[in-house]
């Protein structure tokens, strides 16, 4: 399956740069998710990897093969959306089996291809329906069969799970992931949602403003965020920031040491422990329960943090916590990691 490479590459709408020289490897047969917020330039990043726009500078290549002028019909991908973008009026199958018979398959292999694609997806029993009478997870069931029908060898996919349910999305995820590795396609999927990036990825992207902020495996970039910024968007839990001159930030630089160039200690909710016999105390300012923890508000010396407990904490209530060291990561005022 092909390596994807993308060099220097630099696209803008009007006056604003969307991606602005982003370079990046994809390996052979792996799943890479390119993560970030709104107008972080993904899509754009994505689309420009699919033929689909075409940058202004930088090059783009799929196995050494320089793909950047080529059309999206030559460069052998199939690409997935948030919309399943189905033929209303056409038959499942039919909508899965779209172009197979001007590719030159005969009507007795296109209707094989078809069955088996829609075998992988569980909606074998739906092909003589019409989309109208399935659900949006059956209709985007539907979308991928078609882009996986061909057997593509990249596989592109722009949030293609965000208007499902959150089971349903669970459900559609494992099943990607598991014919991606089934398959050894190579696949780039954006999204915003980071369980998806974290269920799905072999390599995290994550884009800021137009450019690559992190990049690595997705639990070393959770355990250790190379920037502020990283720490901050990274996990379902904001980060607590303890900034220099707290009297917490004293307290953790005692306890810990660290470079004299830190000015942010960033804790993970995992990084404070009830600990009763611990000297440090906090009192709960606020919390609220849901089906299996405790998420609460302390005040530490003088600093708010966000931490999670099994046990349930009440609003005014003192307790004491002590801190994990390898939940901590320390910033310099540009906000790039030290040590």
């Amino acid at each position: 399956m092909p390596e994807i490479r993308v060099q220097d590459l630099s696209h803008a709408y009007r006056t604003k740069d969307a991606v602005s020289g982003v370079s990046f490897s994809v390996e052979s047969g792996t799943c890479t998710v390119i993560l970030g917020p709104s107008g972080a330039g993904k899509t754009t990043l994505l689309r420009c990897i699919a033929g689909l726009e075409t940058p202004e500078k930088g090059r783009i290549f799929f196995d050494g093969r320089d793909v950047t002028s080529l059309s999206p019909s030559q460069r052998g991908i199939a690409m997935i959306f948030q919309s399943a973008a189905l033929f209303e009026h056409t038959k499942i199958k039919d909508n899965i089996g779209y172009g197979l018979r001007k590719l030159g398959y005969s009507k007795q292999e296109s209707e094989k291809m078809v069955y088996e694609a829609a075998q992988k997806l569980h909606i074998e029993t739906l092909l003589d329906r019409y989309p109208h009478a399935v659900s949006g997870g059956e209709r985007q069931r539907a979308s991928i069969a078609r882009a996986l029908v061909r057997n593509p060898q990249i596989l592109l996919l722009d949030e293609p799970f965000s208007s499902l349910d959150a089971r349903l999305s669970q459900q559609l995820q494992q099943d990607v992931r598991r014919l991606q590795k089934e398959t050894g396609m190579t696949m780039i999927m954006v999204t915003h949602d980071q369980s998806e990036a974290a269920a799905m990825a072999d390599r995290l992207i994550l884009m800021h403003d137009g450019r690559i902020e992190a990049d690595g495996a997705p639990r070393d970039l959770y355990n250790h965020p190379p920037t502020l910024f990283a720490a901050d968007f990274l996990g379902t839990s904001r980060i607590s920031r303890v900034e220099k001159g707290s009297e917490l930030f004293a307290l953790l630089k005692e306890m810990f040491g660290f470079s004299e160039n830190a000015a942010t200690a960033a804790l993970r909710p995992s990084a404070i422990i009830l600990d009763e016999q611990s000297e440090l105390k906090a009192e709960v300012v606020s919390s609220r329960m849901d089906y299996e923890m405790c998420e609460a508000r302390i005040l530490a010396a003088d600093t708010e943090l966000l931490m999670h407990s099994e046990k349930d904490l009440l609003p005014g209530e003192t307790v004491g916590i002590r801190f994990r060291k390898d939940g901590l990561n320390y910033y310099d005022s540009s906000g790039q990691s030290v040590k």
